[in-house]
């Protein structure tokens, strides 16, 4: 005979016993029969929900985002400032001009800021120019008196 007919036959059916897991002594407690300290726990993993993703409709199309034109230059910073500045000390009159030319569409606080320290520093390149200029000619002054002999008399004692 078969295990089915066996079992057609009302034999008593015996529970399957779980694979892996081995039948613990009668005389220990149901926690500790549940979970014996040998084998690692396995727990059931549950299924992770998806993220639900918005419906849109099959004609759907994107509205454009709106586009914000950039706010104007309402003053100038530090670094523009002493930018204008070196402009001015570098390329003279000409720098000038150009803090003017380029800051024509700005706001009119801005373009006189930027002329203003374009023109400082042109006026600190005069003043540099000014005192370099008095100062080689202090030195060739003091060295040709010292060539021709030193307060007036134009004697050669002294020059060697």
């Amino acid at each position: 005979m078969t295990e089915e007919q066996r079992n057609d036959q009302g034999a008593p059916q015996q529970p399957a016993e779980p694979v892996g897991q081995p039948q613990p002594p009668a005389g220990q407690p149901a926690s500790a029969q549940q979970f014996p300290q040998d084998q690692p726990q396995q727990f059931p993993q549950t299924a992770q929900p998806e993220p639900q993703q918005p419906q849109q409709p099959p004609m759907y199309a994107p509205q454009p985002q709106p586009v914000y034109p950039p706010a104007p230059l309402m003053q100038l910073t530090g670094g523009m400032k002493f930018g204008w500045l070196v402009v001015g000390l570098l390329i003279g009159i000409a720098g000038v001009v150009i803090a003017w030319l380029v800051n024509v569409d700005k706001m009119p606080q801005v373009k006189s800021d930027a002329v203003k320290f374009s023109l400082i520093g042109f006026a600190i390149s005069i003043v540099l120019g000014l005192l370099l200029s008095f100062a080689i000619g202090g030195l060739f002054v003091a060295m040709l008196s010292s060539a021709m002999g030193g307060y007036g008399s134009y004697s050669y004692y002294g020059t060697w």
